[in-house]
């Protein structure tokens, strides 16, 4: 956030970057969880179950229903009433939690149910599947980890309908978290980084997208990226979603380079 402060004199301003939330150090922070927080909207005054703050931001909105009652109720029932009667709640929203204790589930603010998803591993992806509340609350509501997944596993993105918002599912953040570990042991590592294994229609895209934005913020160093595709209807799908996040959200022109086979590409 730029603030524009005046100097004491009185003649003259300049301009300062003014950073609400320290992401480097999380015990800088200050975070807080309201249970059953009034909200007034324009015409209706509604009760979430727990809103959670950071530095007075509220980053995540938590919805439980009884374990008799389907969860999806929570979802068509309760969040389509807060986005229509409390918006102003979801205006710096990083993710939405839904559970009834048996069943768990996160999404971002334009997800569809269908992209409501179970987290089913907290630290390693050869742990025991276990997608509860308790791994949940353990993989993405702690300091470090909230403040992982608000600044490198959140995305916007122009699609057909308009712009949407992509939280990481679990297996994005694990794997891209681990390919980030392994690049600061590249040498060591000979310089490979390992395979990242995705099943059809998992998100291999995204997966890119979170762990280039992740390296060029993170990892000190003039990163390229290279993308190899064997269909071309793939480049058109990568060039509308990674080639285009990265070069806009980084370098502010198109610098992306094109080719159809090896020995051009070494040019």
């Amino acid at each position: 956030m730029k603030v524009t402060i005046t100097d004491p004199s009185g003649e003259g301003e300049t301009v300062e970057v003014l950073r609400v939330i320290d992401w480097d150090n999380p015990k800088n922070n200050d975070f807080f969880a309201a249970s059953q927080l009034w909200i007034t909207g324009e015409m209706y005054t509604k009760r979430p179950d727990i809103v959670c703050f950071v530095n007075g931001i509220p980053l995540i909105l938590m919805e439980f229903k009884r374990i008799d009652v389907n969860l999806y109720d929570a979802y068509n029932d309760n969040l389509r009433d807060y986005k229509d009667t409390i918006p102003q709640i979801f205006w710096y929203n990083a993710f939405i939690l839904l559970s009834n204790g048996t069943e768990s589930k996160v999404g971002s603010l334009t997800a569809s149910w269908e992209h409501f998803a179970e987290w089913k591993r907290v630290q390693r992806e050869d742990e025991p599947s276990n997608p509860s509340l308790q791994t949940i609350l353990y993989a993405l509501c702690t300091p470090e980890r909230l403040l992982d997944v608000v600044e490198n596993f959140v995305l916007f993105m122009e699609v057909q309908g308009g712009l949407i918002k992509i939280l990481a599912k679990s297996h994005q953040y694990l794997g891209v978290n681990n390919t980030i570990d392994a690049l600061a042991r590249i040498d060591a590592n000979h310089g490979k980084l390992g395979v990242f294994w995705h099943t059809q229609g998992s998100g291999k895209s995204i997966s890119m997208l979170f762990f280039a934005q992740k390296a060029l913020r993170k990892v000190p160093g003039n990163w390229t990226f290279v993308v190899v595709t064997d269909r071309k209807e793939l480049d058109d799908q990568k060039s509308n979603t990674v080639y285009q996040h990265i070069y806009d959200s980084y370098y502010g022109e198109e610098k992306s380079i094109y080719t159809e086979n090896y020995s051009k590409l070494c040019k």
